[in-house]
């Protein structure tokens, strides 16, 4: 495989992922805010943070900010820029993507651009984003089915884990510090509710609840530590690790025990500094600074792959770390060279 087609799949999956993700915290926002009176910077500014923004220069308001991540072209973590990139990167690969997905894909790139997805956005948000939600998990199903799994879906793969790793941990870290409630809140409804929201944004509230437990662990701890280490639950940082790895030892067709190139040894680094890890450990060491390290570690695994598999390639891609201007301007840089 051409690395070129294989930088678009990767990118493909990834932008998929987050325009999932930016939906689920979205709505999870906005519900909670119906159930709970929550000053609006802790609401809503968390949001930008979870996805780099840090220049945000309009008011802190709940309809802007939505706006701002689900609608604006000019904001490249919104919803509408996420699908866009998703798409055009599928565009220029039709080839290797099957024909099911492509149409799937291009039906709800041309519907969020309608009238009809801005109709249900104003008269039911849920609903705006819990359709949005299904487009990419109706995709990867797709995918999964219609898809030979062959270099391609497992560059498809790597993506979307490593999109879903990077994303548990910023959502874990930022949310929890801006959340952090009053030593009176401590154990309370909206304590509670807090928790349940980060659980929510990454998808956990079932699988949570539903995990055998022993022994007192409170809330706080029992969610940081599935969100983390979860050995099963297909959001945890460490699943996304585990699944990370399995798509590069298939790629590179060496075993997952023998790591042979830089993003190989890089994701196995991380991998094994969970494993020297306990919650309690993470938490004595700081969970803002162990959550930093998974963040930049992950960073660092993408500048790897980027180096072993596509330099030199031309897809459409974010070309550094994901602050909004570096961001937007590798955009540009990208798209020109398409």
């Amino acid at each position: 495989m051409i690395s070129r087609v294989a930088e678009h799949c990767f990118w493909m999956s990834r932008y998929l992922e987050r325009a999932e993700n930016t939906a689920r915290v979205l709505e999870v926002n906005y519900t909670l805010l119906l159930d709970f009176h929550v000053p609006t910077e802790q609401q809503w500014k968390p949001l930008l943070i979870i996805s780099g923004i840090h220049e945000y220069e309009d008011s802190l308001t709940a309809n802007g900010i939505q706006d701002y991540m689900t609608w604006n072209p000019d904001n490249p973590f919104s919803i509408i820029s996420s699908l866009n990139w998703a798409r055009e990167n599928a565009r220029i690969i039709r080839e290797v993507i099957s024909v099911e997905m492509w149409e799937r894909m291009n039906y709800y790139y041309l519907w969020v651009q309608n009238d009809e997805a801005k109709a249900i956005y104003k008269s039911n948000r849920s609903e705006f984003y819990s359709q949005i939600r299904r487009i990419n998990q109706l995709i990867s199903g797709i995918s999964d089915a219609t898809m030979s799994h062959g270099e391609a879906w497992e560059f498809f793969r790597l993506g979307k884990y490593l999109e879903r790793a990077g994303q548990t941990a910023r959502i874990l870290d930022v949310k929890y510090h801006m959340l952090l409630p009053k030593v009176e809140d401590i154990g309370t409804a909206v304590d509670n509710a807090h928790w349940t929201a980060i659980l929510m944004s990454c998808s956990g509230y079932e699988p949570f609840h539903k995990k055998p437990r022993t022994g007192p662990l409170d809330t706080g701890l029992a969610v940081a530590e599935f969100l983390i280490f979860d050995e099963l639950f297909p959001r945890s940082i460490r699943r996304c690790l585990l699944e990370a790895r399995k798509a590069l030892a298939a790629i590179s067709e060496d075993p997952i025990e023998t790591p042979v190139n830089e993003a190989d040894l890089k994701v196995a680094a991380l991998y094994r500094w969970l494993d020297t890890h306990e919650i309690e450990t993470i938490i004595g060491e700081g969970l803002h600074e162990s959550l930093t390290h998974v963040v930049n570690s992950i960073h660092e695994i993408g500048t790897a792959i980027h180096g072993t598999y596509f330099d030199g390639s031309s897809a459409i891609k974010e070309m550094t770390q994901p602050t909004q201007t570096q961001t937007m301007a590798g955009m540009s840089m990208s798209q020109s060279q398409g």
